[in-house]
């Protein structure tokens, strides 16, 4: 499910910092009964010994100015933000608190939501085109010869990263279905040239790429999950959240982050 909501400030624009991911997250969370806010934020979905919050949010999306000597990024009215889960409780929480509040906190900033409409991804063939609303990001975490912990981070023309978004996408799938789908594949490559995004969140650098994608899977729920859940990894910080496009679209909106 996929709540797609339109922001604006009383004033013609806001300042937010340049990285503002952990903000986002933390609205949202307030935006949900406490209970389950907990439950997602300390426990959250477990499959093995991994750990899944089962949702994901896009950058906001609209027009902007960097504000680089500062280290900050001034929207201009209106901006749009994508939230998106497989969990109804957690998308009806999310869009019952807003109608309710009228409105989002973004640190300092107070946004009044202008329009929001829920939509579930209808996905009719076994390969879908999507943009990137937010980086995907797939790693590895690795060990030097002295001991210490690196990150190895996966471009998507490289063969670990469509192999581990399809393990995560497999995953995410269980929890959801408790089932494991009809067919596994899953493959995803990029659609001509992706940019590379260097995200700051709460102290910790992620890297990530935004582009265009084909998304091919025999078991159409696998992409419809995909649409819903995220790619890749880190989707409840902001990253991975994709949406289907036309295939004979040419660009994609313009975000920021």
């Amino acid at each position: 499910m996929q709540l797609r909501m339109t922001l604006e400030s009383d004033e013609p624009s806001f300042v937010l910092p340049l990285h503002y991911n952990h903000m986002i997250q933390s609205a949202l969370y307030k935006l949900l009964d406490p209970g389950f806010a907990t439950f997602l934020h300390e426990e959250g979905y477990v499959h093995g010994n991994r750990r899944f919050k089962l949702f994901t949010f896009s950058q906001l999306q609209g027009e902007y100015r960097l504000l680089r000597d500062e280290k900050k990024i001034r929207f201009f009215n209106p901006v749009s933000l994508t939230v998106c889960s497989p969990i109804p409780a957690f998308c009806e929480g999310v869009m019952n608190a807003i109608v309710d509040e009228k409105g989002i906190s973004l640190g300092q900033a107070r946004l009044r939501v202008t329009h929001i409409e829920c939509q579930q991804p209808q996905v009719e063939d076994q390969t879908i085109i999507v943009n990137t609303l937010s980086p995907i990001t797939v790693y590895s975490t690795l060990l030097r010869p002295d001991g210490r912990k690196y990150t190895l981070y996966f471009h998507p023309s490289e063969k670990d990263f469509a192999k581990q978004v399809q393990e995560n996408i497999l995953k995410k799938f269980q929890l959801v279905y408790q089932e494991a789908p009809t067919s596994p594949r899953f493959d995803m490559e990029a659609v001509g040239r992706v940019k590379q995004r260097t995200i700051l969140y709460k102290g910790f650098i992620i890297k990530g790429y935004m582009g265009k994608f084909k998304v091919s899977a025999d078991d159409r729920r696998l992409l419809a999950l995909a649409l819903d859940a995220s790619v890749g990894a880190k989707g409840s910080q902001g990253f991975g959240c994709i949406e289907q496009v036309d295939q004979s679209l040419n660009g994609g909106e313009k975000d920021a982050g």
